[in-house]
């Protein structure tokens, strides 16, 4: 039964809600390609520099999870470690809109500082990745988790929109470059202290352990587990191409300012664009989720990420890249959804950890793509990335159609957890 009132579980699933409706509203103001990718390019880094954005963002955040399971499967509670890896990141976000007040004019501090505060902060979400995954699947009942991440990023969406119109007021003010941006990012540490302060008050029962072995033993054990569960397998080839797909993103905004002449405040008209496409996109994908028809989500989604980067090629002007960013924040909206359900369906709860310390330190990989882009754009332009996105895109949607398991497992933990 679905839990009432203002209960422990009740208590627990909106505070995880409010989690991330304050992460998605921060991230308006830290966003890989319409924020901290303009940022860079403004301070005249290079675009290998700006590749290494979601490199660093998504490479950091996977990297060490697998580190981390081996760690942790075995502790009945998992929220401590979660707690202190936050702190860490609120002070990484400080650390780095402290700079850009203080030696703003001097972008040979300036440039470093931020990749590598961006490399200190995804690193330390990685690590608190793991406890978050774990103790959100402890919580939240598979029966609501459709819910649970549409009303994160429904309601988040639309703090994200208002956050958008401060954005674009801000970049459209009378403010010096880089003050402007200093302001932006104090606006989004503000936000993403009060996401981590309310996850950090989850009161999490404890868990079943796993027995404790050391990060060696769990290595060996990776090939088997791939080699048994063809389920993982399947779902982590699909991940793992539709996050490649993603490398031509953090240079939309930037071909759409450098190529077609797009204003800078055109960025703010982009985050409020993209910020209601993820939003009418939650609310299509809440219920089909909570019946576990997650695959169907998943592939729906990965088809708008097929669709942004054709849309990118194709585009006569820059206003068409409202319509980039709205398919592509569709697909990675819909593809939050889709892939955390269906991780937390294939793993066995004992060995949850393993399974999202494998899955995510596999993921981060495909992070790497946009530095190769960043290093080639020079020669080849970022057509040729987009393009090349969009078939790696339509690669992983035809994998997808090879999820007949996943669906069952989908099913079947929506009736163990409505038994």
């Amino acid at each position: 039964m679905q839990a009432k009132g203002w209960g422990e579980p009740n208590r627990n699933f909106w505070l995880g809600v409010y989690n991330g409706i304050l992460i998605n509203g921060a991230e308006a103001f830290f966003h890989s390609a319409l924020v901290l990718a303009p940022f860079l390019a403004a301070l005249g880094a290079p675009a290998w520099a700006i590749g290494l954005i979601p490199a660093l963002k998504v490479g950091g955040w996977f990297l060490p999870q697998l580190f981390v399971a081996s760690r942790l499967a075995h502790q009945p509670f998992k929220l401590p470690l979660y707690r202190r890896t936050s702190t860490l990141r609120i002070i990484a976000f400080a650390a780095l809109t402290a700079t850009v007040f203080i030696a703003g004019d001097r972008p040979e501090i300036v440039v470093p500082v931020t990749l590598a505060m961006i490399a200190v902060n995804s690193i330390a979400g990685g690590i608190g990745g793991v406890p978050f995954a774990d103790v959100t699947a402890k919580v939240v009942p598979h029966y609501r988790l459709g819910t649970f991440w549409a009303l994160r990023n429904a309601i988040g969406g639309v703090l994200a929109l208002l956050s958008g119109l401060v954005l674009r007021r801000v970049l459209d003010s009378d403010l010096a470059f880089p003050t402007d941006f200093g302001v932006v990012f104090a606006l989004g540490l503000v936000l993403t202290a009060g996401a981590y302060l309310a996850f950090g008050l989850v009161r999490e029962p404890p868990g079943i352990p796993a027995l404790k072995e050391p990060m060696r033993a769990m290595l060996r054990r990776l090939p088997s587990v791939l080699r048994r569960d063809v389920s993982f397998r399947r779902y982590l080839r699909v991940r793992f191409l539709a996050l490649a797909a993603l490398m031509a993103e953090p240079f939309y905004a930037v071909y759409a300012i450098a190529a077609l002449d797009a204003p800078l405040a055109a960025v703010g008209t982009f985050v409020i664009v993209a910020t209601f496409a993820s939003i009418a996109v939650n609310f299509l994908f809440r219920r089909p989720a909570d019946r576990a028809q997650n695959v169907s989500v998943l592939q729906i989604s990965v088809a708008f990420m097929v669709a942004a980067p054709v849309v990118a090629l194709i585009a006569p002007s820059w206003e068409w890249f409202g319509l980039v960013f709205a398919l592509s924040a569709a697909g990675n909206s819909g593809m939050g959804i889709a892939a955390w359900n269906l991780l937390y369906a294939v793993s066995p709860a004992a060995e949850r950890p393993l399974y999202v310390g494998v899955a995510n330190s596999v993921l981060a990989l495909p992070s790497l793509a946009p530095v190769g882009v960043g290093l080639v754009a020079a020669f080849t332009g970022f057509q040729a990335a987009f393009a090349l996105a969009a078939l790696v895109a339509a690669t992983s949607l035809a994998f997808s159609f090879r999820f007949t398991e996943l669906r069952a497992l989908d099913r079947a933990a929506l009736e163990n957890s409505t038994a």
